[in-house]
């Protein structure tokens, strides 16, 4: 099913782990592909074009002062690795020469900038320093790595109306948006005019797709740290917009520094202060008269749904002085707080009990104007008197989210910098009313808080180390305030010909709560050795994610009608226990890369790295990274790039924890006695509002484990996994405009699907179940406990036989052969639930365990197959001396995409 043989897989993992080894060991020079620093190198030489060895060149960043220097070898080359993006100054001097420096080289995260100093003699009588301002080189053609990066300049100029830094990914080719997303659905209104919302798409589906990945394939960063809900197919933590510096997408990342991501990956990098003191302050403001009404509004003549959102925004960095200390030049802050306020409600309109229950008090009708009894109670309960109830009930979404950074320089050659997230929400506006009181209402709230820590070191000038460190927590839940039981009460409006539920007390319908911890540590150390340059590191994380499913946890109590609950005679009661679960994982991956370049014009990449999520007992899972970078003239104009490499996903804990949690659930529910008992056995054992616990002797004696639908993860489940391959080709075309095509092949395999292995196996000799059916007639007489074993109706005959008649025929007619009765059932009624309840009973002998129906079974099936060409123009606009400046960006994509699935874990589908 994985289109790939074992032996396959092991050719191709030792041919690339041999051409790894041969390219990481070859004597020319060597750099490390870092995905979120940049490097400078190039040649000091003479005005003859004579290299100048024991040259001093100095980087200076230009936001504080930061300084980083080297001197050039033999061959008049230098090499400044590991820097932080940002504007710099470059200077190169040496004795006996005028000084030349360039100013406001503005750098990116992931770039490689090559400079060329020509250094003139100088005069004797003084000193003489040769000034340049000429910009960045348009083109890094050392990059073998496909994406690109959207910068703070572009995201405080666009109107985006979400402020999400991760909506910007979809400003880039090869980003599609998640399977079943339901982004920019509109707020209509139903026929009643009640609110009407979108769904929203499943926690699995992810939140955008990378060059023909799956959603939920990607891995998000802040500076270079795990930011993903390890759960789900999602970030953890947004921070606030005025916070980011550069959004840098890697669609294809032919560098083995990261993984746990078989699609792509997401950085965000976070602002640091300066040696200026600088800060903004913004106001979001929206309201429904500044947008257009929907087209089904207008088609109702409604208005548009009300609608006010207020977002205060603030940020604040420089240099850090206290009384007793000037960090002028050596510790810098940086701290922005956003703040997102969506005012919204909801109108409760039911019907309640004139008269008050004092074991469990409902509110007061509003008003007894339309006073009405309910047709009918049980016996010998009286029907209740309704009145109407209508309360409008505030349903806002508030949520915050701050950052501070700390960043402090230790010495010329080792700084660090502390982060600090906190993100707190809660959303109740996804409450659409309905017959619920205001207990009822469930919330979603999502609180997460994160410490962070980056050091760099520069042991000698020829090692280069980088340590960094996080702990995190989140805890999203889905719930109500309150912990009481929830009451169901079933109301007959005599002026309405349909029956409505009333839920009070609480609700736990799709409850949940979870919390999730992880410890990360990365170590990344960079070796220069005569002309080699050696990257290698290490990613060690361990997540613990503890889930609880919380629907029925408080025990569900069930009232036939409003008289029935007045004198607290339930018609059902059910609780859940043990629905919960705890998933850990120690995540492990380690790497090595390298460059190499034959020439001026060329260079060549390639990395290895494995990695292994404890969770699972996978363990092969290398990935070598290859890829290609030249300049076909050398002028630095253009370049052609191609790469190829193997990749992971991560382990989604949500998936794994759905195919296990449930084996110590226990569920009590009174509807499992049989009918004619229920009654009287609550009447005997239960005292309304109260609830049994798991201890309970009702509880032991007749609770009960589900056994009707059960889940489970195949033996030999493994990582996804994804082959890569990228061709692209960049040009300046002048005047700073570039254009760039890239065409990409992904192939995924060992996706996640589910399947029922229980499912009936087909006898050989037919073509499918239907021709089984119609080929005999089957057995319907009852058992010892009188039931029957395909059709249960008191018509029922002692065989079942199926035809294949025009829909239109009796769905279900009965004769008599040779005196005995027989039922046949119509497989053209394609609309009868009861003809393929009857089919699937004759089927269940078929199955593997007879005694069981439906066992999901996660397995390593799944497959896809990307092909995608996308073109982007884009230039950037110098700064004017008025600050004045912008950018231009346009990008088209033509792909197509066969999957087998449209989600994680969805079923595998076979068209046709």
């Amino acid at each position: 099913m994985n289109g790939r043989t074992p032996a396959f897989r092991s050719r191709l993992f030792l041919t690339l782990f041999n051409i790894t080894l041969i390219l990481a060991s070859l004597s020319t020079t060597t750099l490390g592909q870092d995905l979120d620093e940049v490097s400078f190198s190039g040649v000091v030489a003479d005005e003859r074009g004579a290299v100048l060895p024991d040259a001093r060149v100095t980087a200076r960043l230009v936001s504080t002062g930061a300084e980083r220097a080297t001197t050039t070898d033999d061959e008049g080359r230098y090499r400044l690795v590991e820097l932080p993006p940002g504007a710099y100054t470059l200077r190169a001097e040496r004795a006996g020469f005028a000084a030349e420096e360039r100013r406001e080289l503005f750098t990116l995260a992931g770039q490689a900038v090559r400079l060329d100093f020509t250094l003139r003699p100088a005069a004797l009588e003084e000193e003489q320093t040769v000034v340049s301002e000429r910009e960045t080189p348009a083109l890094d053609t050392t990059r073998t790595v496909a994406g690109g990066t959207v910068t703070r300049e572009e995201f405080e100029r666009l109107p985006l109306f979400s402020r999400s830094p991760l909506d910007l990914v979809f400003l880039l080719p090869g980003v599609t948006e998640e399977p079943l997303s339901t982004r920019d659905a509109a707020e209509d209104r139903d026929a009643t005019g009640r609110a009407r919302r979108a769904a929203d798409a499943p926690e699995e589906a992810g939140t955008f797709a990378l060059a023909g990945g799956p959603a939920s394939s990607n891995n998000v960063t802040v500076d270079g740290l795990d930011d993903n809900d390890d759960r789900a197919a999602r970030e953890r933590f947004q921070p606030p917009s005025d916070a980011v510096e550069e959004v840098q997408v890697v669609t294809n990342q032919f560098s083995a520094e990261y993984g746990r991501a078989s699609g792509g990956r997401v950085n965000l990098r976070t602002r640091s202060g300066s040696n200026g003191l600088r800060g903004r302050l913004s106001y979001f403001f929206a309201d429904e008269s500044l947008n257009a009404n929907t087209w089904n509004n207008n088609r109702r003549g409604l208005k548009r749904l009300p609608l006010q959102e207020h977002r205060p925004a603030f940020s604040l960095g420089g240099p850090l002085r206290l009384p007793a200390y000037d960090g002028r030049g050596r510790t810098f802050f940086f701290a922005a707080y956003e703040r997102q306020h969506v005012l919204d409600s909801t109108l409760i309109d039911v019907l309640v009990p004139v008269e008050r229950n004092p074991r469990f008090p409902l509110p007061n009708p509003t008003t007894l104007s339309g006073r009405r009894f309910e047709p009918e109670a049980t016996p010998p309960n009286s029907p209740a008197e309704l009145a109407p109830f209508v309360e409008r009930v505030s349903t806002p979404l508030r949520a915050t989210s701050f950052t501070a950074r700390l960043d402090h320089e230790y010495s010329k050659t080792h700084n660090g910098a502390f982060l600090f997230q906190l993100g707190r929400s809660e959303n109740l506006r996804q409450f659409g009313g309905g017959s619920r009181l205001a207990d009822g209402l469930q919330g979603r709230r999502r609180d997460t808080d994160a410490l962070a820590y980056t050091d760099n070191l520069v042991l000698t000038s020829s090692t280069v180390n980088q340590l960094r460190a996080q702990a995190s927590r989140l805890r999203p839940s889905t719930r109500a305030a309150g912990a009481r039981p929830v009451v169901l009460i079933t109301i007959e409006d005599p002026l309405s010909s349909e029956s409505t539920t009333l839920v009070a007390g609480s609700s736990t319908s799709g409850a949940t709560d979870r919390a999730e911890t992880r410890f990360q540590l990365q170590e990344t150390l960079t070796l220069v050795r005569g002309a080699h340059t050696f990257k290698l590191g290490a990613d060690l994380q361990r997540v613990r994610s503890a889930y609880k499913d919380l629907a029925d946890a408080t025990g569900t109590y069930s009232f036939a009608s409003a008289g029935d609950f007045l004198s607290d005679a339930p018609s059902r009661f059910r609780r859940r226990f043990g629905a919960e679960s705890a998933q850990r994982n120690l995540y492990a991956g380690i790497f090595l890369q390298g460059e190499w370049h034959p020439s001026a014009r060329l260079t060549l990449t390639a990395g290895l790295r494995y990695e292994r999520e404890g969770v699972l007992k996978d363990r092969d899972n290398f990935g070598p990274r290859l890829g290609l970078a030249l300049d076909p003239k050398g002028k630095g104009r253009a370049v052609l790039r191609a790469g190829f490499g193997v990749f992971y996903n991560r382990a989604l804990l949500r998936t794994i924890d759905d195919f296990t949690l449930g084996r110590a659930v226990v569920e009590f529910d009174t509807n499992d006695l049989p009918s004619s008992q229920r009654r009287a056995f609550i009447e005997a054992n239960l005292r309304f509002p109260q609830t049994p616990d798991v201890d309970s002797p009702l509880v032991r004696g007749f609770g009960a484990r589900p056994t009707d639908f059960s889940r489970r993860l195949d033996p030999e489940i493994k990582i996804p996994e994804s082959y890569q391959a990228n061709v692209g080709f960049e040009r300046e075309l002048g005047r700073g405009f570039v254009f760039e095509a890239d065409y990409t092949f992904n192939r995924g395999i060992h996706l996640w699907r589910e399947f029922n292995s229980n499912a009936p196996r087909l006898p050989p000799g037919f073509r499918d179940f239907t021709e089984y059916l119609l080929s005999r007639d089957f057995a319907n007489f009852r058992d010892a406990s009188g039931a029957r074993p395909v059709y249960g109706a008191s018509t029922a005959g002692e065989l079942v036989r199926f035809t294949l008649a025009p829909p239109g025929t009796d769905n279900i007619s009965r004769a008599v052969e040779f005196g005995v009765p027989v039922t046949i059932f119509n497989l053209g009624s394609v609309g009868s639930n009861t003809t393929i309840d009857a089919a699937l009973a004759a089927l269940q002998p078929l199955r593997p365990d007879p005694t069981r129906v439906q066992v999901e079974q996660l397995a390593s099936i799944g497959n896809s197959f990307y092909h995608g060409l996308s073109v982007e123009a884009r230039r950037r606009f110098k700064l004017s001396g008025k600050g004045a400046g912008g950018s231009l960006r346009a990008a088209y994509t033509l792909s197509r995409l066969i999957d087998d699935g449209v989600v994680n874990t969805s079923s595998a589908l076979r068209v046709g």
